[in-house]
Formats: C-alpha cells, structure tokens, sequence
C-alpha cells in the first residue's frame, strides 16, 4: 500500500490521484511534486474515501476503471458531496472513446484524460481547475465579507427610520415631506436587506450548508399564515387575497420555515405584477403520494420568450411590477432550490382567461 501521504515543501493545493496502476500514480506523484503539489495516492476507492474523510483536497485525478467500485461510480459519490468548483474532478482513462468520456462529464467531471499522457499537459490542466476554483473562492469570500459587513448598518438605519417616523418630533410644517423621505428610505433599506438575505440564502444552498428542520406540516394552514403576512401588501395595492383549501388535506413532512418562505415569495410576486382591483387565488389540495400548492394571479402571464428564465438567478423578464417594486432576481431561484431539497417539484402555467399559475408539488414522504 502507498504511504498515506507524500508532502512537497511549499505546496500550493492538495491533490489525490486515484489509480489501480503502481507505474501511473507514481509517474503522476513525481510529476505534481515537482510542482509543488501536495500529493496523496490511492488505489482504489475505498482507500481515496479515506483519505477524503481524513483531509480535504483541491483536486481529484480518477482513474476511470478502479477495482470494485469504479471510477464513475465514485465520481457520483463525490459528486453528491462536492460541487464541480469546491472539488474539481479529472477522470484518466485508457481509452478515448466519446461514449465514456460522455459518460464522466454527464456525472460531473471537470476534464479528462487519457494514457499515455503528456505530464505538461496534465500539469496545464490541473492548473486550469485550480484558477477557476480559486476564482470561485475569491467570489464566497467577497459575497460573504460584504453580506456580513452591510447587514448590521443596514438593520441600524432601519431601526433609525422607524423610530423617528413613529415620533412626534416632526414640525408639522415639515411633517410631510419628512414623513415622505423616510418612508423613501426605509422601504430603500428593506430592499437593501432583502438583498442581503437573498445573497447569504443563496450562498448557503450552494455550498450545501442549508439544513431542513423536518416536521409534520399542514400546508393548508401554512397557505393561510402566508396570506395574513401579505395582506397588508395587498391592500395597498387593492388586491384580494383569497384562499381554497381541500377537505382532508394529507400532512406532509417539511421544513415549515423554508416552506412560508416559498409561499411569501410567490405570493410576494403575484401581488408585485398584479393590477389593482384584481384578486389572487391561493390553493392547496392533497394527491394521492403527496399535497401541491397553487398561487393564481391576474396579471400579464409569462412571456413565451420568458418561460425558461422564471427559475433562473437574476434573469431578466419582460413584465414589469404594477407599483414600481424592486427585485433582487434570486426569489424564484431560492425557491426552487428549497422545494429541490424537500424533493418536490416547482413551476408555472400561464392560465387560460388571463394571469399566471405558480404551483409546487412536495411528496408524502
């Protein structure tokens, strides 16, 4: 068996080379050392999970064919574990057949190779996947340093502004326009704070750290606290918010926290693009392995041109918000990813008279 680990003085990134082949991980182990690579060898992918679990890596080299467990079965662990820019993968393989390279890249590796190699050119590789993940690093740190940074000065103005709104201490030759001005801001700082979660939710669910808290939940009674939240939005806007609940609505089991926050979300959005005087339909109704939720609006529809966009992060849509409302372009995209981790599904329809249906669908179990 090969020593555990073989460590270069100043290496730059750690690198595990997995292969059944003695001759192939030592020609690769002299290779990145003379790199300044911290190397680790394995044969097999028993011995690479070891060393996984006992020391993180920056980059993986597989070998396709591994004894038992084959590479492209390992890649797929991985993979569940680790996205393409946290742990890039490079699979080796004898030969270059465009069935199995297919194959490795649909299951999530970032290159391949294939024997006999040129070292200079794995070496250009390796070096490839290093930059964009450290790219890739350099953007967390930043989306994370500043989220952190602007959130308390952020929660401080608003704390300010509402204050001083709720006083009396303002002439009422100025009341007014004051009153204004700080409504402007406050609602100028609710947005910036929206934007600030939107990001950190974001970041989370990406780097796997988002956890559900899974309880029994009455998605009927869920709906209602949803529409008592938004309400008030509504009625500014002069918008009914109505609700249909089905008779023995089954209990799913959910994270209730992340669920209102769908429900907000889509019911956030029918009230944003819905004209005054229209109503908004909040349904919810069992199946026979599972319960769906539906949000039906009056609004324009989804643009044909705009229907692969609805999910997607900080797309731009043709419709505009009745009121002039702001969006941070992450609320469908966050939404769709809470309802991915409760393994259920999520999408829209434009209806038939007029209007969109935004609906998601979770399991039984």
């Amino acid at each position: 068996m090969d020593q555990p680990l073989k460590v270069a003085s100043g290496s730059s990134a750690r690198v595990l080379v997995v292969d059944d082949s003695d001759g192939i991980r030592d020609v690769l182990a002299i290779g990145l050392e003379r790199e300044d690579y911290t190397v680790a060898l394995a044969a097999d992918a028993q011995e690479a999970l070891e060393h996984i679990g006992a020391s993180p890596f920056d980059l993986i080299l597989l070998d396709v064919k591994l004894p038992g467990v084959s590479g492209l079965e390992l890649l797929e662990q991985l993979r569940a574990q680790h996205s393409l820019l946290d742990v890039p993968i490079i699979m080796i393989s004898g030969t270059s057949g465009s069935d199995e390279v297919v194959a490795a890249l649909k299951k999530g590796a970032n290159d391949y190779i294939t024997k006999p190699f040129d070292m200079a050119v794995v070496i250009a590789r390796i070096k490839t996947q290093l930059s964009l993940k450290n790219l890739k690093e350099l953007n967390d740190r930043y989306v994370r340093t500043a989220s952190h940074d602007l959130k308390k000065p952020v929660m401080l103005m608003l704390d300010v502004a509402r204050q001083l709104k709720a006083s009396d201490s303002i002439s009422a030759a100025k009341n007014k326009d004051a009153r204004s001005a700080l409504s402007l801001l406050i609602q100028s700082a609710e947005f910036m704070q929206q934007i600030i979660e939107d990001l950190l939710e974001q970041r989370a669910i990406k780097d796997g750290q988002l956890r559900l808290s899974r309880v029994p939940t009455d998605i009927g009674a869920l709906a209602r606290q949803a529409i008592t939240r938004n309400s008030r939005y509504a009625d500014g806007k002069g918008i009914t918010l109505r609700i249909e609940v089905t008779p023995n609505l089954p209990t799913v089991l959910a994270d209730d926290a992340r669920l209102m926050q769908v429900l907000e979300n889509l019911i956030g959005n029918a009230i944003k693009f819905s004209p005054a005087g229209s109503s908004i339909t909040v349904r919810a109704r069992g199946e026979r392995d599972g319960a769906i939720c539906e949000v039906s609006d009056a609004g324009p529809g989804i643009a044909e041109a705009d229907a692969d966009k609805l999910f997607v992060e900080y797309a731009k849509l043709r419709n505009l918000p009745t009121g002039d409302e702001k969006s941070t372009g992450l609320g469908l995209a966050i939404s769709k990813e809470l309802i991915a981790l409760h393994n259920g599904e999520i999408g829209a329809y434009n209806n038939p008279e007029r209007g969109t249906t935004f609906w998601f669908r979770l399991p039984l179990q």
